[in-house]
């Protein structure tokens, strides 16, 4: 399992904990210097990041990189004047992997016609794979009968372990699907120890309850923690996407990456009872502020 750099905040003000805004282009310049040091590979991105496309091509490090982007399948562009806007902005030839940002257009046949298009270019070289970025198991199951997925991107943290139960990596394996992790702090959620004190976090106060308390038996900081589900309990995951604002942040979280490894975890009773099924929290898109 790699780190991929997620670049979300390279266009955009993205994240709950996000107090520094969106990067500007020195600093992007700096953590992608640092991230090729350290042995990232992958870059992940989005044409609906406002300038994170651009951006990574402008910094001279596009090329250094396999870059993953998304796309929608109900945007006014064609399929393939998206990807070549990507490809345009990125100022590169290929990309590693093209996924759809938004399922539900591709559950009727109008959505049949864009996965084909979407194969189409990847038979012509400058797509390597395609998939989705998927919210629920339930979705990668209806999609992978329907569509040949190479890749698809999920969530997973301590809260949200649906991908890293067993029925789910089998469906991954026996349709030899690779998986991607994202949302692993939840949009830095899980790095406020006080979190439950804002209103409408208070309503899950007993499980941030237990996670505080499991992290203070560990005697850890928050960031080693929340990064320890994909050091040590998702062996079956490619990458995880872990997305920051500077190459302060960025340092920091290569190094608590690696104190993840080798932290000493409590038992998987302890640990199961931190997920929940409820969406309220799991699900950033149903917050309210």
């Amino acid at each position: 399992m790699k780190l991929a750099l997620g670049t979300a905040q390279f266009g955009l003000n993205y994240g709950i904990s996000n107090d520094q805004g969106q990067v500007n282009v020195d600093e992007i310049k700096q953590m992608l210097t640092l991230a090729k040091a350290s042995c990232i590979t992958t870059l992940d991105t989005a044409l609906a990041y406002g300038n994170s496309e651009k951006n990574i091509g402008t910094s001279g490090f596009s090329n250094h990189f396999s870059v993953i982007t998304k796309i929608s399948a109900s945007s006014h562009l064609s399929i393939e004047e998206q990807v070549q806007l990507s490809l345009s902005n990125l100022q590169r030839e290929e990309l590693d992997a093209v996924l759809f940002h938004n399922i539900d257009p591709l559950l009727n046949n109008a959505g049949k016609n864009h996965f084909k298009q979407l194969e189409a270019l990847k038979d012509t070289g400058i797509i390597k794979r395609i998939g989705v970025s998927i919210y629920t198991p339930e979705q990668l199951s209806l999609l992978s009968d329907m569509y040949n997925l190479d890749i698809v991107q999920a969530p997973l943290n301590w809260l949200d372990q649906r991908f890293i139960q067993p029925e789910v990596t089998n469906l991954l394996i026996k349709k030899n699907i690779k998986l991607h992790a994202r949302s692993i702090f939840l949009q830095g959620l899980l790095l406020q120890p006080e979190i439950q004190k804002r209103a409408y976090f208070s309503q899950f106060g007993h499980l941030f309850s237990k996670y505080n308390a499991i992290i203070e038996e560990l005697e850890c900081d928050y960031l080693t923690f929340a990064m320890a589900i994909v050091a040590q309990k998702a062996p079956h995951i490619e990458s995880a996407v872990i997305g920051c604002c500077s190459k302060n942040q960025l340092t920091q979280l290569i190094q608590r990456y690696a104190d993840a490894k080798n932290l000493k975890l409590p038992s998987d009773d302890v640990l199961n009872s931190l997920a929940t099924s409820e969406l309220a929290l799991i699900n950033p898109s149903l917050w309210v502020s």
